[in-house]
């Protein structure tokens, strides 16, 4: 153990734990992150996406979108107000960024960052109120199944959007090294 001075002087990481170091807390109240575990053998691989004993499907099952990202883009930021939103992500790499809009959460106006990949998949509950945005910093296509708590409404549509570079959000997009 080293106990002397250091240079340059530099934070201390936050306390992190299980699969992937998934950081403890989300930072945004109501967001439950759950690591999944894939199963691998030599025939291929498994991951259990729903389960309807599970409490993160405590709401019916009663749409589903398949969604996929492009190579290096942002699809983003978009949020409900009256449904949440669950992802299954088994691919990528990519992250999942959320931001708190809901002025009355005690958590308003802040970020969390959600990283996923073939080895890291994960499921996200994103409550209503809640910004996200998906970005793929791979060289791939990526994909995420979407289950949203609503049935979608052609003719009124749960879902509002910003441009994720208008700076109406305000959140760097770079990803640096370190």
């Amino acid at each position: 153990m080293y106990a002397g001075e250091l240079t340059p002087d530099a934070p201390k990481d936050a306390p992190v734990e299980g699969p992937g170091a998934r950081p403890i807390d989300s930072a945004i109240a109501d967001v439950v992150h759950e690591p999944l575990r894939r199963l691998v053998d030599h025939r291929g691989s498994l991951i259990e996406a729903i389960n309807a004993n599970d409490d993160f499907w405590s709401a019916p099952v009663v749409h589903l979108e398949y969604v996929t990202i492009a190579p290096g883009r942002v699809k983003g930021w978009g949020v409900h107000r009256k449904g949440a939103d669950r992802y299954v992500v088994a691919d990528g790499p990519m992250r999942v960024v959320l931001f708190d809009g809901r002025v009355e959460s005690a958590t308003h106006g802040r970020f969390a960052q959600f990283h996923f990949s073939r080895e890291a998949p994960g499921r996200l509950y994103i409550p209503a109120g809640v910004w996200h945005a998906n970005h793929n910093y791979s060289e791939h296509e990526v994909t995420i199944l979407v289950f949203p708590e609503l049935t979608y409404d052609p003719a009124d549509p749960d879902k509002y959007r910003v441009d994720p570079h208008s700076g109406s959000i305000p959140f760097d997009w770079s990803l640096n090294d370190g």
